[in-house]
């Protein structure tokens, strides 16, 4: 399969740069939800001062992905089930407004690219858990993207950042991958017929059995997934 994605966009060792590095991190499982992030580890990964990664770690604990307490330090963060439904709630509220925007503005080139990114995850086996799950991650936010609406866009793409961790391991730890691709192929579909009811219904469904799928793992969870650290920002 080509690569399909979006290239990465090139590190900048500005705050903002940071950040975006960071989300990456924690999405990619590099950082697992609970885990405490050292700063001068930080700062040796990326090759950054401390300076501009104090102000990214801060912009990422006021978006939610980060916690910090002064006497502990600083943790992704990790989310209990509350949290996790209210996350997909805000998202059944916001995804489906996507949908006519993104029928608008989709081309035949965007749709050539998305149905590409579906059918390269139909052979897990052949791309492995950490590639399909990267694919994944990019095909919803590539697809929102479409629809030019950046205040909603950046709202979608914290959510999906936090969520990203746990969205892995029910997808890759229970018998979920074929509906999630059944539901990935409709989508696509709906674009390429240029019905938005039809995408807007396919995106809540996606969404429903994700919320599902996710509280069903919740028992088998790692334990640090489930263990949230403060969520205020202490100076």
């Amino acid at each position: 399969m080509k690569n399909s994605m979006r290239p990465p966009k090139p590190f900048r060792p500005t705050p903002d740069g940071i950040a975006d590095a960071i989300r990456t991190a924690v999405a990619g499982g590099v950082y697992r939800p609970g885990q405490r992030l050292l700063q001068d580890e930080l700062a040796d990964r990326f090759g950054v001062s401390r300076i501009p990664l104090r102000e990214a770690v801060r912009t990422l604990i006021a978006e939610g992905l980060l916690t910090s307490d002064a006497g502990s330090g600083t943790f992704v963060a990790a989310l209990d089930l509350a949290r996790v439904d209210e996350i997909y709630d805000l998202r059944r509220l916001v995804e489906p407004s996507f949908a006519p925007y993104v029928v608008d503005n989709c081309s035949r080139a965007d749709i050539a690219r998305l149905t590409e990114m579906v059918e390269g995850m139909d052979d897990i086996k052949a791309i492995g858990s950490d590639a399909w799950s990267r694919i994944n991650f990019a095909f919803h936010l590539d697809t929102y993207r479409l629809a030019n609406l950046p205040i909603r866009y950046e709202v979608i793409s914290r959510l999906y950042h936090q969520l990203e961790p746990y969205s892995r391991y029910y997808v890759h730890s229970t018998p979920a991958l074929d509906r999630v691709q059944c539901e990935h192929h409709e989508m696509v579909d709906a674009l390429r017929e240029g019905d938005a009811d039809k995408l807007a219904r396919q995106i809540i469904a996606h969404i429903n059995g994700g919320q599902e799928g996710l509280r069903s793992a919740w028992a088998n969870m790692p334990s640090m997934y489930k263990s949230p650290q403060p969520t205020e920002y202490k100076s």
